[in-house]
């Protein structure tokens, strides 16, 4: 039910101020990569620096966070939650 509502990932997005928009709009989909991506920023990690090696999720999910930034980065990504059934998603949509 979660996924369906969230899609990939299990966190809140980085809208603009002036945003409206809903859970099932497609804007809702890019303010949550928008968030993967100003956190990256706020870590200081670059469009350019491809050094990124290895990376740990603490509170992965079903591990929406960790295959786009596999993906982007090259990365190797490993997820901690505590859910078994998250662990599972997680590990079944990352093959």
């Amino acid at each position: 039910l979660w996924e369906e509502i969230w899609g990939d990932h299990m966190h809140h997005g980085f809208y603009d101020p002036d945003s409206s928009v809903q859970l099932s709009d497609s804007g809702h989909r890019e303010a949550q990569i928008r968030m993967i991506e100003e956190s990256l920023r706020f870590a200081g990690v670059t469009e350019e620096e491809k050094k990124i090696k290895r990376v740990v999720d603490v509170g992965c999910g079903i591990g929406g966070s960790s295959r786009y930034i596999a993906s982007k980065f090259g990365a190797e990504c490993i997820g901690i939650t505590l859910s078994p059934v998250q662990a599972k998603r997680a590990n079944d949509l990352a093959i």
